[in-house]
Protein backbone atom coordinates (compact mmCIF):
# COMPACT_ATOMS: atom_id res chain seq x y z
CA UNK A 1 0.00 0.00 0.00
CA UNK A 2 1.37 3.41 -0.98
CA UNK A 3 0.52 5.30 2.18
CA UNK A 4 2.19 6.61 5.29
CA UNK A 5 -0.44 5.90 7.93
CA UNK A 6 -1.52 2.49 9.18
CA UNK A 7 -5.30 3.08 9.22
CA UNK A 8 -6.74 0.85 6.51
CA UNK A 9 -10.27 0.84 5.16
CA UNK A 10 -12.21 -2.37 4.74
CA UNK A 11 -11.80 -2.10 0.96
CA UNK A 12 -8.03 -1.81 1.27
CA UNK A 13 -7.83 -4.76 3.63
CA UNK A 14 -10.00 -6.80 1.26
CA UNK A 15 -7.62 -6.04 -1.60
CA UNK A 16 -4.60 -7.15 0.44
CA UNK A 17 -6.40 -10.36 1.39
CA UNK A 18 -7.66 -11.24 -2.10
CA UNK A 19 -4.23 -10.63 -3.61
CA UNK A 20 -2.57 -12.83 -0.99
CA UNK A 21 -5.17 -15.57 -1.50
CA UNK A 22 -4.56 -15.58 -5.25
CA UNK A 23 -0.80 -15.07 -5.37
CA UNK A 24 0.40 -16.70 -2.15
CA UNK A 25 -2.36 -19.30 -1.67
CA UNK A 26 -3.21 -17.74 1.68
CA UNK A 27 -6.33 -18.99 3.47
CA UNK A 28 -9.09 -16.40 3.60
CA UNK A 29 -9.84 -16.71 7.31
CA UNK A 30 -6.18 -16.68 8.32
CA UNK A 31 -5.12 -13.73 6.19
CA UNK A 32 -8.08 -11.67 7.36
CA UNK A 33 -7.42 -12.52 11.01
CA UNK A 34 -3.76 -11.59 10.65
CA UNK A 35 -4.67 -8.27 8.99
CA UNK A 36 -7.19 -7.46 11.72
CA UNK A 37 -4.62 -8.22 14.43
CA UNK A 38 -1.98 -6.10 12.70
CA UNK A 39 -4.02 -3.03 11.75
CA UNK A 40 -6.85 -3.11 14.31
CA UNK A 41 -9.64 -1.77 12.07
CA UNK A 42 -12.89 -0.81 13.75
CA UNK A 43 -15.79 -3.24 13.74
CA UNK A 44 -17.47 -1.70 10.70
CA UNK A 45 -14.36 -1.85 8.50
CA UNK A 46 -13.56 -5.36 9.68
CA UNK A 47 -17.04 -6.53 8.76
CA UNK A 48 -16.90 -4.78 5.39
CA UNK A 49 -13.54 -6.37 4.55
CA UNK A 50 -14.84 -9.81 5.49
CA UNK A 51 -17.99 -9.41 3.40
CA UNK A 52 -16.02 -8.21 0.36
CA UNK A 53 -13.49 -11.05 0.53
CA UNK A 54 -15.95 -13.86 1.19
CA UNK A 55 -18.53 -12.52 -1.23
CA UNK A 56 -15.99 -12.08 -4.03
CA UNK A 57 -14.70 -15.62 -3.50
CA UNK A 58 -18.21 -17.09 -3.41
CA UNK A 59 -19.05 -15.46 -6.75
CA UNK A 60 -15.60 -15.53 -8.34
CA UNK A 61 -16.45 -17.52 -11.47
CA UNK A 62 -19.42 -15.28 -12.28
CA UNK A 63 -17.39 -12.13 -11.64
CA UNK A 64 -14.57 -13.34 -13.90
CA UNK A 65 -17.08 -14.42 -16.56
CA UNK A 66 -18.55 -10.91 -16.66
CA UNK A 67 -15.15 -9.23 -16.60
CA UNK A 68 -14.03 -11.34 -19.57
CA UNK A 69 -16.84 -9.74 -21.58
CA UNK A 70 -15.85 -6.23 -20.49
CA UNK A 71 -12.09 -6.43 -21.10
CA UNK A 72 -10.27 -6.33 -24.42
CA UNK A 73 -7.47 -8.53 -23.02
CA UNK A 74 -7.59 -11.58 -20.74
CA UNK A 75 -8.06 -10.79 -17.06
CA UNK A 76 -4.96 -12.87 -16.30
CA UNK A 77 -2.58 -10.39 -17.99
CA UNK A 78 -3.53 -7.55 -15.63
CA UNK A 79 -1.48 -6.85 -12.49
CA UNK A 80 -2.83 -8.80 -9.52
CA UNK A 81 -3.97 -5.74 -7.60
CA UNK A 82 -5.93 -4.36 -10.57
CA UNK A 83 -7.46 -7.78 -11.21
CA UNK A 84 -8.70 -7.95 -7.64
CA UNK A 85 -9.87 -4.32 -7.52
CA UNK A 86 -12.03 -5.14 -10.53
CA UNK A 87 -13.28 -8.33 -8.88
CA UNK A 88 -14.24 -6.86 -5.53
CA UNK A 89 -15.78 -3.79 -7.20
CA UNK A 90 -17.84 -5.83 -9.66
CA UNK A 91 -18.98 -8.13 -6.86
CA UNK A 92 -20.18 -5.10 -4.95
CA UNK A 93 -21.98 -3.78 -8.03
CA UNK A 94 -23.78 -7.13 -8.31
CA UNK A 95 -25.04 -7.11 -4.73
CA UNK A 96 -25.39 -3.36 -4.09
CA UNK A 97 -26.50 -1.71 -7.36
CA UNK A 98 -28.08 1.15 -5.44
CA UNK A 99 -24.62 2.55 -4.59
CA UNK A 100 -23.12 1.88 -8.02
CA UNK A 101 -21.44 5.22 -8.59
CA UNK A 102 -19.89 5.28 -5.13
CA UNK A 103 -18.50 1.78 -5.78
CA UNK A 104 -16.96 2.92 -9.07
CA UNK A 105 -15.40 5.99 -7.47
CA UNK A 106 -13.95 3.94 -4.61
CA UNK A 107 -12.55 1.36 -7.02
CA UNK A 108 -10.89 4.03 -9.16
CA UNK A 109 -9.45 5.77 -6.10
CA UNK A 110 -8.02 2.51 -4.82
CA UNK A 111 -6.46 1.78 -8.22
CA UNK A 112 -4.86 5.26 -8.30
CA UNK A 113 -3.46 4.69 -4.84
CA UNK A 114 -2.06 1.30 -5.73
CA UNK A 115 -0.75 1.54 -9.29
CA UNK A 116 -1.32 5.01 -10.65
CA UNK A 117 -3.44 6.79 -13.20
CA UNK A 118 -3.31 4.70 -16.38
CA UNK A 119 -4.62 1.49 -14.89
CA UNK A 120 -7.03 3.47 -12.71
CA UNK A 121 -8.50 4.67 -15.98
CA UNK A 122 -8.94 1.07 -17.05
CA UNK A 123 -10.80 0.30 -13.82
CA UNK A 124 -13.05 3.30 -14.40
CA UNK A 125 -13.78 2.30 -18.00
CA UNK A 126 -14.53 -1.35 -17.20
CA UNK A 127 -16.83 -0.63 -14.25
CA UNK A 128 -18.73 2.10 -16.10
CA UNK A 129 -19.10 -0.16 -19.11
CA UNK A 130 -20.63 -2.78 -16.83
CA UNK A 131 -23.19 -0.24 -15.61
CA UNK A 132 -24.14 0.59 -19.21
CA UNK A 133 -24.17 -2.95 -20.59
CA UNK A 134 -25.02 -5.19 -17.64
CA UNK A 135 -28.38 -6.24 -19.07
CA UNK A 136 -26.74 -7.46 -22.30
CA UNK A 137 -23.91 -9.48 -20.74
CA UNK A 138 -24.32 -13.23 -21.15
CA UNK A 139 -24.92 -15.64 -18.30
CA UNK A 140 -25.52 -19.37 -18.91
CA UNK A 141 -29.14 -20.27 -18.28
CA UNK A 142 -30.15 -23.27 -16.21
CA UNK A 143 -32.67 -24.44 -18.79
CA UNK A 144 -30.19 -24.36 -21.69
CA UNK A 145 -26.92 -25.46 -20.04
CA UNK A 146 -27.25 -26.65 -16.42
CA UNK A 147 -23.55 -27.47 -15.99
CA UNK A 148 -22.40 -24.04 -17.20
CA UNK A 149 -25.08 -22.35 -15.09
CA UNK A 150 -23.98 -24.13 -11.94
CA UNK A 151 -20.26 -23.65 -12.54
CA UNK A 152 -20.41 -20.01 -13.71
CA UNK A 153 -23.53 -18.36 -12.32
CA UNK A 154 -23.22 -20.24 -9.02
CA UNK A 155 -19.41 -20.19 -9.11
CA UNK A 156 -18.46 -23.81 -8.35
CA UNK A 157 -15.63 -25.83 -9.90
CA UNK A 158 -16.77 -28.06 -12.74
CA UNK A 159 -15.18 -31.24 -11.37
CA UNK A 160 -17.16 -30.90 -8.16
CA UNK A 161 -20.48 -30.07 -9.80
CA UNK A 162 -20.17 -33.07 -12.14
CA UNK A 163 -19.59 -35.55 -9.33
CA UNK A 164 -22.42 -34.08 -7.26
CA UNK A 165 -24.85 -34.32 -10.19
CA UNK A 166 -23.93 -37.99 -10.67
CA UNK A 167 -24.83 -38.66 -7.03
CA UNK A 168 -27.88 -36.49 -6.38
CA UNK A 169 -29.18 -35.03 -9.65
CA UNK A 170 -29.58 -31.49 -10.93
CA UNK A 171 -32.29 -30.28 -8.57
CA UNK A 172 -30.44 -31.17 -5.36
CA UNK A 173 -27.15 -29.75 -6.68
CA UNK A 174 -28.81 -26.52 -7.81
CA UNK A 175 -30.12 -25.97 -4.29
CA UNK A 176 -26.77 -26.93 -2.74
CA UNK A 177 -24.89 -24.49 -4.97
CA UNK A 178 -27.38 -21.73 -4.15
CA UNK A 179 -26.98 -22.26 -0.41
CA UNK A 180 -23.20 -22.37 -0.71
CA UNK A 181 -23.28 -18.77 -1.97
CA UNK A 182 -25.18 -17.45 1.02
CA UNK A 183 -23.41 -16.10 4.10
CA UNK A 184 -22.92 -18.90 6.63
CA UNK A 185 -25.21 -18.74 9.69
CA UNK A 186 -23.46 -17.62 12.86
CA UNK A 187 -24.07 -20.17 15.61
CA UNK A 188 -22.78 -20.38 19.15
CA UNK A 189 -22.89 -23.24 21.65
CA UNK A 190 -24.00 -22.40 25.16
CA UNK A 191 -21.56 -23.58 27.82
CA UNK A 192 -24.16 -25.19 30.06
CA UNK A 193 -21.52 -25.83 32.70
CA UNK A 194 -21.74 -22.11 33.46
CA UNK A 195 -25.08 -20.80 32.19
CA UNK A 196 -28.41 -21.90 30.75
CA UNK A 197 -29.23 -21.22 27.13
CA UNK A 198 -32.23 -19.07 28.10
CA UNK A 199 -30.10 -16.90 30.37
CA UNK A 200 -27.36 -16.54 27.75
CA UNK A 201 -29.98 -15.51 25.21
CA UNK A 202 -31.23 -12.83 27.60
CA UNK A 203 -27.75 -11.43 28.22
CA UNK A 204 -26.82 -11.37 24.54
CA UNK A 205 -30.14 -9.71 23.65
CA UNK A 206 -29.53 -7.10 26.35
CA UNK A 207 -26.25 -6.23 24.63
CA UNK A 208 -28.12 -5.43 21.41
CA UNK A 209 -27.84 -8.74 19.53
CA UNK A 210 -30.70 -10.61 17.88
CA UNK A 211 -30.56 -14.16 19.19
CA UNK A 212 -32.70 -17.13 18.11
CA UNK A 213 -32.65 -20.48 19.94
CA UNK A 214 -32.27 -23.45 17.62
CA UNK A 215 -35.23 -25.83 17.72
CA UNK A 216 -32.90 -28.71 16.77
CA UNK A 217 -29.92 -28.60 19.13
CA UNK A 218 -30.40 -27.77 22.84
CA UNK A 219 -27.24 -25.68 23.27
CA UNK A 220 -27.34 -23.80 19.96
CA UNK A 221 -28.13 -20.12 19.46
CA UNK A 222 -28.30 -18.39 16.07
CA UNK A 223 -26.96 -14.83 16.06
CA UNK A 224 -28.29 -12.66 13.25
CA UNK A 225 -26.17 -9.67 12.14
CA UNK A 226 -23.38 -10.70 14.54
CA UNK A 227 -20.66 -8.39 15.73
CA UNK A 228 -17.24 -9.71 16.68
CA UNK A 229 -18.40 -12.08 19.40
CA UNK A 230 -14.86 -13.04 20.38
CA UNK A 231 -14.48 -9.56 21.87
CA UNK A 232 -17.69 -9.83 23.90
CA UNK A 233 -17.42 -9.93 27.69
CA UNK A 234 -19.67 -13.01 27.75
CA UNK A 235 -17.17 -14.83 25.53
CA UNK A 236 -14.34 -13.95 27.91
CA UNK A 237 -16.50 -15.20 30.78
CA UNK A 238 -16.67 -18.61 29.10
CA UNK A 239 -20.41 -18.61 28.48
CA UNK A 240 -20.23 -19.83 24.88
CA UNK A 241 -18.13 -21.34 22.12
CA UNK A 242 -18.49 -20.28 18.48
CA UNK A 243 -19.40 -23.49 16.65
CA UNK A 244 -21.63 -24.63 13.81
CA UNK A 245 -24.70 -26.67 14.68
CA UNK A 246 -23.66 -29.71 12.61
CA UNK A 247 -20.41 -29.82 14.53
CA UNK A 248 -22.41 -29.76 17.77
CA UNK A 249 -24.32 -32.84 16.63
CA UNK A 250 -21.13 -34.91 16.67
CA UNK A 251 -20.82 -34.71 20.45
CA UNK A 252 -24.45 -35.75 20.80
CA UNK A 253 -23.74 -38.75 18.58
CA UNK A 254 -20.84 -39.65 20.85
CA UNK A 255 -23.25 -39.50 23.82
CA UNK A 256 -20.42 -39.29 26.38
CA UNK A 257 -21.11 -40.36 29.95
CA UNK A 258 -19.62 -38.95 33.16
CA UNK A 259 -16.53 -40.89 34.16
CA UNK A 260 -15.64 -42.15 30.67
CA UNK A 261 -12.16 -41.93 29.18
CA UNK A 262 -12.16 -40.39 25.71
CA UNK A 263 -9.63 -39.33 23.10
CA UNK A 264 -10.33 -36.73 20.43
CA UNK A 265 -7.68 -37.52 17.82
CA UNK A 266 -7.90 -34.31 15.73
CA UNK A 267 -9.11 -31.91 18.37
CA UNK A 268 -7.95 -28.34 17.67
CA UNK A 269 -9.30 -25.78 18.33
CA UNK A 270 -11.34 -27.79 20.83
CA UNK A 271 -14.97 -27.26 19.88
CA UNK A 272 -16.01 -30.89 19.94
CA UNK A 273 -13.61 -31.67 22.81
CA UNK A 274 -15.08 -29.03 25.10
CA UNK A 275 -18.61 -30.01 24.08
CA UNK A 276 -17.88 -33.61 25.12
CA UNK A 277 -16.64 -32.36 28.49
CA UNK A 278 -19.77 -30.25 28.83
CA UNK A 279 -22.07 -33.22 28.15
CA UNK A 280 -20.04 -35.31 30.64
CA UNK A 281 -20.52 -32.59 33.27
CA UNK A 282 -16.71 -32.25 33.24
CA UNK A 283 -16.44 -35.64 34.95
CA UNK A 284 -14.04 -38.10 33.33
CA UNK A 285 -10.88 -37.84 31.23
CA UNK A 286 -10.54 -36.45 27.72
CA UNK A 287 -7.27 -36.47 25.81
CA UNK A 288 -7.26 -33.89 22.99
CA UNK A 289 -4.59 -34.39 20.31
CA UNK A 290 -3.01 -32.20 17.71
CA UNK A 291 0.46 -32.47 16.22
CA UNK A 292 1.16 -28.71 16.37
CA UNK A 293 2.07 -27.16 19.76
CA UNK A 294 0.35 -23.84 19.01
CA UNK A 295 -2.89 -25.73 18.35
CA UNK A 296 -2.72 -27.75 21.55
CA UNK A 297 -2.16 -24.47 23.39
CA UNK A 298 -5.34 -23.21 21.78
CA UNK A 299 -7.22 -26.25 23.09
CA UNK A 300 -5.87 -25.53 26.58
CA UNK A 301 -6.86 -21.85 26.33
CA UNK A 302 -10.39 -22.69 25.25
CA UNK A 303 -10.81 -25.28 28.00
CA UNK A 304 -9.55 -22.81 30.60
CA UNK A 305 -11.87 -20.06 29.35
CA UNK A 306 -14.85 -22.43 29.58
CA UNK A 307 -13.82 -23.57 33.06
CA UNK A 308 -13.22 -27.19 32.01
CA UNK A 309 -10.70 -29.32 33.91
CA UNK A 310 -11.21 -32.81 32.44
CA UNK A 311 -9.27 -32.13 29.21
CA UNK A 312 -5.58 -32.94 28.72
CA UNK A 313 -4.15 -31.48 25.52
CA UNK A 314 -1.46 -33.65 23.91
CA UNK A 315 0.92 -32.68 21.11
CA UNK A 316 1.23 -35.86 19.08
CA UNK A 317 0.67 -37.42 15.67
CA UNK A 318 -2.75 -39.06 15.93
CA UNK A 319 -1.61 -41.85 13.59
CA UNK A 320 1.07 -42.92 16.05
CA UNK A 321 -0.20 -42.03 19.53
CA UNK A 322 -0.60 -45.18 21.62
CA UNK A 323 -2.41 -43.83 24.66
CA UNK A 324 -0.07 -45.24 27.33
CA UNK A 325 -2.27 -48.33 27.72
CA UNK A 326 -5.36 -46.31 28.54
CA UNK A 327 -8.71 -48.08 28.56
CA UNK A 328 -10.51 -45.83 26.09
CA UNK A 329 -14.29 -45.87 26.12
CA UNK A 330 -14.55 -43.54 23.11
CA UNK A 331 -12.34 -42.49 20.23
CA UNK A 332 -13.55 -39.46 18.26
CA UNK A 333 -11.99 -38.96 14.84
CA UNK A 334 -13.09 -35.74 13.18
CA UNK A 335 -10.86 -36.39 10.20
CA UNK A 336 -9.02 -33.97 7.91
CA UNK A 337 -10.99 -33.79 4.66
CA UNK A 338 -11.70 -31.81 1.51
CA UNK A 339 -14.17 -29.58 3.38
CA UNK A 340 -16.79 -29.61 0.62
CA UNK A 341 -19.56 -29.36 3.21
CA UNK A 342 -18.37 -25.93 4.37
CA UNK A 343 -17.87 -24.11 1.07
CA UNK A 344 -20.05 -21.17 2.11
CA UNK A 345 -17.98 -20.77 5.30
CA UNK A 346 -14.66 -21.37 3.53
CA UNK A 347 -15.28 -20.17 -0.05
CA UNK A 348 -11.58 -20.22 -0.97
CA UNK A 349 -11.64 -24.03 -0.62
CA UNK A 350 -13.71 -24.41 -3.79
CA UNK A 351 -10.92 -22.81 -5.83
CA UNK A 352 -8.12 -24.56 -3.97
CA UNK A 353 -9.27 -28.18 -3.94
CA UNK A 354 -8.95 -30.55 -6.89
CA UNK A 355 -10.12 -34.10 -7.50
CA UNK A 356 -6.50 -35.20 -7.03
CA UNK A 357 -6.56 -34.02 -3.39
CA UNK A 358 -8.86 -36.88 -2.48
CA UNK A 359 -6.26 -39.64 -2.74
CA UNK A 360 -3.87 -38.13 -0.18
CA UNK A 361 -6.68 -37.37 2.23
CA UNK A 362 -8.17 -40.84 1.91
CA UNK A 363 -4.85 -42.40 2.89
CA UNK A 364 -4.53 -40.10 5.90
CA UNK A 365 -8.08 -40.89 7.01
CA UNK A 366 -7.41 -44.62 6.69
CA UNK A 367 -4.25 -44.36 8.80
CA UNK A 368 -6.10 -42.41 11.46
CA UNK A 369 -8.94 -44.94 11.50
CA UNK A 370 -6.48 -47.81 11.89
CA UNK A 371 -4.96 -46.24 14.98
CA UNK A 372 -8.39 -45.35 16.33
CA UNK A 373 -9.45 -48.99 16.04
CA UNK A 374 -6.34 -50.18 17.86
CA UNK A 375 -6.78 -47.66 20.70
CA UNK A 376 -10.38 -48.49 21.50
CA UNK A 377 -11.20 -51.03 24.18
CA UNK A 378 -13.67 -53.85 23.44
CA UNK A 379 -17.20 -52.56 23.70
CA UNK A 380 -16.05 -49.01 23.08
CA UNK A 381 -17.40 -46.48 20.57
CA UNK A 382 -15.59 -45.05 17.56
CA UNK A 383 -17.13 -41.89 16.09
CA UNK A 384 -15.97 -40.81 12.66
CA UNK A 385 -16.93 -37.45 11.16
CA UNK A 386 -15.92 -35.10 8.36
CA UNK A 387 -17.13 -31.76 6.99
CA UNK A 388 -17.04 -33.33 3.51
CA UNK A 389 -19.89 -34.37 1.24
CA UNK A 390 -17.73 -36.74 -0.80
CA UNK A 391 -18.63 -40.44 -0.67
CA UNK A 392 -15.00 -41.61 -0.79
CA UNK A 393 -14.29 -39.75 2.47
CA UNK A 394 -17.58 -40.68 4.11
CA UNK A 395 -19.74 -43.73 3.33
CA UNK A 396 -17.08 -45.52 1.28
CA UNK A 397 -14.41 -44.85 3.88
CA UNK A 398 -16.56 -46.52 6.53
CA UNK A 399 -17.37 -49.42 4.18
CA UNK A 400 -13.66 -50.04 3.59
CA UNK A 401 -12.98 -49.86 7.32
CA UNK A 402 -15.72 -52.39 8.13
CA UNK A 403 -14.35 -54.81 5.54
CA UNK A 404 -10.97 -54.72 7.28
CA UNK A 405 -12.45 -54.70 10.78
CA UNK A 406 -15.37 -57.09 11.13
CA UNK A 407 -15.15 -56.60 14.91
CA UNK A 408 -16.87 -53.22 14.39
CA UNK A 409 -20.50 -52.55 13.53
CA UNK A 410 -22.38 -49.34 12.79
CA UNK A 411 -24.96 -48.20 15.30
CA UNK A 412 -26.77 -45.02 14.44
CA UNK A 413 -30.26 -43.65 14.41
CA UNK A 414 -31.30 -40.36 12.86
CA UNK A 415 -33.65 -39.41 15.72
CA UNK A 416 -31.08 -37.18 17.42
CA UNK A 417 -30.70 -35.26 14.12
CA UNK A 418 -34.41 -34.87 13.45
CA UNK A 419 -35.14 -31.70 11.50
CA UNK A 420 -31.83 -31.58 9.61
CA UNK A 421 -31.60 -32.07 5.85
CA UNK A 422 -29.91 -35.46 5.77
CA UNK A 423 -29.53 -38.81 4.07
CA UNK A 424 -29.21 -41.87 6.31
CA UNK A 425 -27.31 -44.85 4.95
CA UNK A 426 -26.05 -48.11 6.39
CA UNK A 427 -22.79 -46.37 7.28
CA UNK A 428 -23.93 -43.08 8.82
CA UNK A 429 -25.64 -39.74 8.34
CA UNK A 430 -24.85 -37.22 5.60
CA UNK A 431 -26.09 -33.72 6.46
CA UNK A 432 -26.52 -31.12 3.73
CA UNK A 433 -25.99 -27.41 4.36
CA UNK A 434 -29.25 -25.66 5.14
CA UNK A 435 -30.09 -22.05 4.45
CA UNK A 436 -30.27 -20.83 8.05
CA UNK A 437 -28.72 -23.78 9.84
CA UNK A 438 -26.08 -26.43 9.77
CA UNK A 439 -23.07 -26.95 7.53
CA UNK A 440 -22.57 -30.10 5.48
CA UNK A 441 -21.27 -32.98 7.60
CA UNK A 442 -20.95 -36.74 7.68
CA UNK A 443 -20.94 -38.71 10.93
CA UNK A 444 -20.98 -42.35 11.93
CA UNK A 445 -20.81 -44.24 15.24
CA UNK A 446 -19.27 -47.69 15.35
CA UNK A 447 -19.14 -50.17 18.22
CA UNK A 448 -16.20 -52.48 18.82
CA UNK A 449 -17.39 -55.96 19.67
CA UNK A 450 -16.83 -57.04 23.27
CA UNK A 451 -14.53 -60.02 23.74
Amino acid sequence: MKRKDTIFTGRELALIALTAIEEKEAFANRILNSLFLKYRPDERERGFATELVYGTLRHLALVDHLLAQLLAKPLSVLPGKIRNILRLSLYQLLVSPEIAYAVVDEGVSLAKQEVGGKLAGLVNAVLRRYLREKETLSRPQMSADPLAHLTIVHSHPEWLIKRWIRRWGIERVHELARINNLPAPFMIRTNTLRITRDRLQELLAASGLTVIPSPLTPEALLITAPRNLQDHSLFAAGYYFIQDEASMLVAHLVAPQPGETIVDLCAAPGGKTTHLAQLMKDEGRIFALDNHPHKTRLIEENAARLGITSITAVTADAREWRGDNLELDVVLLDAPCTGTGVLRRRPDIRWRRTAADLSDLLLLQEELLENAAALLKPGGRLIYSTCSLEAEEDEEQIERFLQKHPEFSVEIEADFASGFDLIQSSTGLLLFPSENGADGFFMSRLRKRSK
